[in-house]
C-alpha cells in the first residue's frame, strides 16, 4: 500500500488540505464517510469516520466482528518557521492510507468478512505542550473530548497507529504493538497477533512495553509515554496500540522525519489483523486471562477515571 501513503502525504503536505481533499481520492460508493468539524479557541481539526460493510458483517446482519482502526495524533504540523508534516502525524497518515486501501480493494471486488471502521483527526494547525523528555503536540480539544470522539459503539477491537518516537523506550526502526488493554487490565497479546507481525515484516514481533500509567487518564498529572493507548478509556473493547518507532529518539514536533517504508507496514499491518480478526483467525487477547483476572482482582474500570 505504498501508493496509498504517498497519495496521503501528497494530499496532507498541503496545510489548507482538509477531509474534503482526502475524500476526494475515495472512489464512490465504496464506505460510508462522515466528517465532523471542530472549531474552539486553540485551532480547528476535522472528525473522520470510514465504515467498510463486510461480507458478512455486523452491518450486514452477519457474525464476523468488526475492527476499529484509530488513527492517533495530536496534529499533523505546528505554525512557525518549520511548516512541514511532522513526526506526530503518523498515526493520521497511517489511517487515512488505510481507509484509501480499503477503498481501493472494495473497488475492485476485495470485500472483508468482517466490518472496519477507521477514524482519526485531520488537524493542520496543533500547539506545543511540554512533556519529558521532549513537547507533545497537541490537538485543539481537551484530549478526553479528541479521543471519545474517536471511537465509535460498533468497534469491537481497536488497532491504534500513532508515532511514539519521541523516547528512550524503544530504538529500532519499525513499528511495534503494545500488550493488549481491556478495562483498565494490561494483558498479554495473543500468538496470532504476534504472528501477523512476523509475516508482515518477516521479523520477529517486538513488543512496546507499557506501564500502569499508560493507560489512565491524560490529564492527570501522571507521565504517560504518548496518547497510544487512551482509546482504552472510553470502551470496553480490547486495544492494542500501533506505534512507529525509531532508532533514536525523535521530537514530536520535527518535520522531514517520516519513513515511507515504516508508514506502509504499519498500514499493511493494520489491514492484514482487521482482514484475519473479522475472519476469526485473529486476537487481540486471551479472553480466558482477561475472566481469571476479573474473578480474582475484580474491576480496574478505576484506573479510567
Amino acid at each position: 500500500m505504498l501508493r496509498e501513503v504517498l497519495d496521503v502525504l501528497d494530499v496532507l503536505d498541503d496545510p489548507a488540505a482538509g477531509a474534503a481533499e482526502f475524500n476526494s481520492l475515495l472512489p464512490e460508493g465504496v464506505c460510508d464517510a462522515s466528517v465532523a468539524p471542530f472549531e474552539g479557541e486553540l485551532g480547528k481539526t476535522e472528525f473522520v469516520a470510514y465504515r467498510f460493510k463486510g461480507r458478512a458483517g455486523r452491518q450486514s446482519g452477519g457474525e464476523s466482528r468488526t475492527m476499529g482502526i484509530v488513527g492517533s495524533l495530536g496534529g499533523l504540523r505546528l505554525p512557525g518557521d518549520y511548516p512541514g508534516l511532522n513526526s506526530d502525524a503518523d498515526g493520521c497518515i497511517v489511517a487515512l492510507a488505510c481507509a484509501l486501501r480499503l477503498a481501493h480493494m472494495w473497488e475492485r471486488g476485495l470485500v472483508l468478512k468482517g466490518d472496519v471502521v477507521v477514524t482519526t483527526h485531520i488537524c493542520q494547525a496543533a500547539h506545543p505542550e511540554p512533556h519529558d523528555p521532549l513537547p507533545f503536540v497537541m490537538p485543539p480539544m481537551p484530549v478526553d473530548d479528541e479521543y471519545r470522539t474517536l471511537i465509535e459503539d460498533e468497534m469491537e477491537a481497536i488497532l491504534a497507529p500513532e508515532t511514539c518516537k519521541g523516547n528512550k523506550m524503544m530504538s529500532r526502526t519499525g513499528f511495534a504493538v503494545t500488550p493488549p488493554v481491556k478495562e483498565g487490565y494490561i494483558l498479554r497479546p495473543h500468538a496470532s497477533l504476534l504472528h501477523a507481525m512476523e509475516m508482515v515484516t518477516t521479523h520477529p514481533a517486538v513488543v512496546f512495553p507499557l506501564t500502569m500509567q499508560d493507560i489512565t487518564p491524560f490529564h492527570n498529572g501522571i507521565h504517560h509515554v504518548c496518547g497510544m493507548m487512551l482509546p482504552a478509556q472510553f470502551t470496553n473493547a480490547p486495544v492494542v496500540g500501533v506505534p512507529v518507532t525509531a532508532d533514536v529518539a525523535v521530537v514530536p514536533a520535527a518535520t522531514g522525519v517520516y519513513q515511507t517504508n515504516v508508514l506502509e507496514a504499519t498500514g499493511r499491518y493494520c489491514i492484514e489483523v482487521a482482514t484475519a480478526y473479522g475472519n476469526g483467525d485473529c486476537h487481540l487477547f486471551y479472553e480466558g486471562d482477561f475472566n481469571a483476572m476479573v474473578a480474582r482482582y475484580g474491576s480496574m474500570h478505576h484506573l479510567l477515571k
